[in-house]
């Protein structure tokens, strides 16, 4: 290694980790606001047999997918805080780009089994609460997003995920939309309630 390369990476090193760049923060807040959105609407003008209605014992309901929603999200941002907490290495970045990661995470062709602390159990009074649980949780992390000074994010990785911690937010989005299919899905199965 040359004198000036060995300067160049001690420079590296010693530099400040840079935070959100304008374009991140404005593509993630864009992101968990639309899915936020989705959600909403989603749900909107459904009747409780609409809600609750399962075309099988083990498929979920709309209800239970609006509270897994609610219930993921501090889960979610918890994996966040984590990864923000740990140091960043400037030797690694995700290997995956942003768009990828979003497009394998809404697909619904691989099926995922929820977490146990994720995985709806009547935690919410009714669908309603649910809702609006995940609606509080959801501009909080949407004002952390607008707010945050936590740097490095592009250079600390989820262990065990592969997404750096910036990828996180876009995960927590691109997680309510593919729940937002499921619900469509839902919605045009047959048997499914008119009213």
């Amino acid at each position: 290694m040359t004198r000036f390369s060995s300067i160049l990476l001690l420079a590296a090193l010693l530099a400040p980790a840079q935070t959100l760049t304008k374009g991140e923060r404005e593509r993630a807040m864009s992101e968990l606001h639309a899915s936020r959105k989705m959600l909403i609407d989603a749900v909107a003008g459904l009747s409780e047999k609409q809600l609750n209605w399962k075309s099988t014992p083990e498929r979920w309901s709309i209800a239970e997918v609006a509270e897994h929603l609610a219930l993921t999200e501090d889960f979610l941002f918890g994996l966040y805080k984590s990864v923000a907490a740990s140091p960043a290495d400037p030797a690694k970045t995700s290997a995956v780009k942003d768009e990828d990661f979003m497009k394998n995470m809404r697909d619904r062709s691989q099926k995922a089994k929820a977490p146990e602390a994720a995985t709806p159990k009547k935690t919410f009074a009714n669908t309603a609460a649910a809702v609006a649980a995940f609606k509080e949780r959801r501009d909080a992390h949407i004002l952390y997003v607008e707010t945050t000074q936590d740097d490095g994010l592009r250079h600390k990785l989820v262990p065990n995920f592969g997404m750096d911690g910036y990828q996180v937010f876009l995960m927590i989005a691109s997680h309510t939309e593919r729940h937002c299919a499921q619900i469509a899905e839902v919605k045009t199965t047959a048997g499914y309630p008119a009213k």
